[in-house]
């Protein structure tokens, strides 16, 4: 997962520091108990959250298709949403274009999944 989606998702402060025991625990907790379209509770524990962004990435990753523009340029779409990025005026490569489309279509899937203020039983303490 980029840095610049997974290091914005929450503020750590407000949360306990979790053991190096702890943190596989909730990491695992995330992947057992999220699926890709269900909310995220902005409570949950910062890694919880943090490893549904990565989840929610490698998804968009793997069903992002790639379409040639017919030009130096791609489409890139991903469910209903497509990107078409203009790089006419300078040269942005291939690579470039498909982390720009990634970033885009995960910021729209984050803003829909972010539920603010509210619980769901193991979320916040590990257990399922």
């Amino acid at each position: 997962m980029s840095d610049k989606i997974s290091d914005n998702v929450v503020n750590l402060s407000f949360f306990r520091e979790l053991s190096k025991k702890e943190e596989p625990e909730f990491r695992k907790w995330a992947h057992d108990n999220w699926t890709v379209g269900a909310p995220i509770v902005s409570v949950w524990h910062p890694i919880v959250i943090q490893e549904c962004a990565k989840i929610l990435e490698k998804h968009i990753r793997a069903n992002t298709k790639k379409h040639d523009a017919g030009t130096l340029d791609w489409n890139f779409t991903y469910k209903d949403m497509t990107v078409a990025i203009d790089s006419s005026s300078h040269e942005i490569s291939e690579e470039e274009q498909y982390e720009m489309a990634i970033e885009h279509f995960w910021e729209e899937e984050w803003d829909k999944l972010l539920v603010q203020g509210h619980t769901v039983k193991g979320a916040d303490d590990g257990e399922s």
